[in-house]
């Protein structure tokens, strides 16, 4: 069981990791699809620094899966939950898109990914 949890705390790693150095790198690519629309250097430098906590989110995590402990995780679950309840008031407030329900499903399965990670980890403790 805790390779399941330390197998699925490395793909958060990867998830976290990737969306935070291509909005550090190359903050053009998720500009025009994610609706940012960035016209100048400085729309730019606001995405880049939205990859900044996700990035330490990513490290975070990365330490928690190779240390195996719980409360390392428990950040990146929680950065899953709010993302999540974001994109849920976002829909109700809105109203719902097509293009939402991959956000809306995504986010929602690394959330109970990471529940069933953080109990593995829990259970080891």
């Amino acid at each position: 069981m805790i390779k399941l949890a330390q197998f699925l705390s490395a793909i958060f790693v990867l998830v976290l990791g990737s969306a935070a150095l291509t909005a550090i790198l190359f903050p053009s690519v998720i500009n025009e699809p994610s609706g940012f629309n960035a016209v100048t250097n400085y729309g730019f430098t606001n995405l880049r620094t939205l990859g900044a906590p996700t990035l330490s989110l990513a490290v975070i995590t990365a330490i928690g899966l190779y240390k195996k402990e719980w409360l390392l995780i428990l950040p990146a679950s929680l950065y899953f939950f709010f993302n999540f309840s974001a994109r849920v008031i976002s829909t109700i407030s809105e109203g719902y898109e097509p293009i939402m329900l991959f956000g809306l499903m995504f986010t929602l399965t690394l959330f109970v990914l990471s529940q069933i990670a953080l109990h593995s980890f829990r259970k080891l403790a």
